[in-house]
């Protein structure tokens, strides 16, 4: 049976996986081949307090189980809005080569960019040159961040349930379904054939839609950490 982790205080826990989470951090930001080593010492800064101070709201949760799923699935959300369109052969993230099999994502939404750009990423399109430089650029950046954000809350979620199978079943179960909701929203929006019947879309439709109720507010979730971080 799964069981929260009680034999160290609160502060102790909260040290332990500050710590965890600190060094995850910065082997991301110093790691040569890593996207996030070239983002400047500011913006390093920011990803990490803004990461540390949802640590501590989470364990000053009455339920910080439940707190830190809700987080996970709106992390996850955000991180699926862009991964769709970095998944195909040799990607670079082990999570998205993992969700190439699963129902409704298609891993191939890479190639078909020249028609979604217009209408997802119009901004950018603008200002890209003939190989939409700036749309990958974006794409990629925005993973990053939510992948990063996510990774950190499924640490704290092996920590809270002392199960690290468990932590990531939890994750994947997650991405399956977000992915493959984001891969239909994207393709429906730029008229692109969908994968999903109609009853297996209502299906999806539905386990969102109670994903997205049981995460509650979360924007103002996320103003709470930027100010506890003080990055607002």
């Amino acid at each position: 049976m799964l069981g929260l982790v009680r034999n160290n205080t609160h502060e102790e826990q909260l040290l332990e996986i500050r710590a965890q989470a600190a060094a995850y951090l910065y082997e991301q930001f110093t790691t040569e081949d890593s996207p996030l080593s070239r983002l400047d010492r500011w913006t390093q800064r920011r990803i990490s307090e803004e990461n540390l101070a949802k640590i501590a709201m989470v364990l000053e949760s009455e339920d910080a189980v439940e707190h830190c799923y809700q987080n996970l699935i709106r992390e996850i959300d955000s991180e699926a809005e862009t991964g769709i369109f970095l998944l195909r052969p040799g990607a670079k993230t082990k999570v998205l080569r993992r969700l190439a099999g699963e129902s409704g994502v298609s891993a191939k939404l890479y190639q078909k960019m020249s028609a979604i750009a217009p209408v997802l990423f119009p901004d950018e399109l603008e200002h890209s040159n003939k190989n939409l430089d700036i749309v990958w650029v974006t794409i990629e950046a925005r993973y990053d961040r939510a992948f990063i954000d996510a990774r950190i809350s499924e640490m704290l979620m092996t920590r809270l349930l002392n199960n690290a199978d468990a932590a990531r079943d939890m994750t994947d179960a997650l991405r399956a379904l977000l992915y493959a909701f984001h891969e239909n929203l994207a393709r429906r929006q730029c008229e692109l054939p969908t994968l999903l019947h109609d009853r297996a879309t209502g299906d999806l439709v539905t386990m969102i839609s109670e994903l997205a109720a049981r995460s509650g507010d979360y924007k103002q979730r996320v103003a709470s950490i930027c100010e506890r971080a003080g990055t607002i």
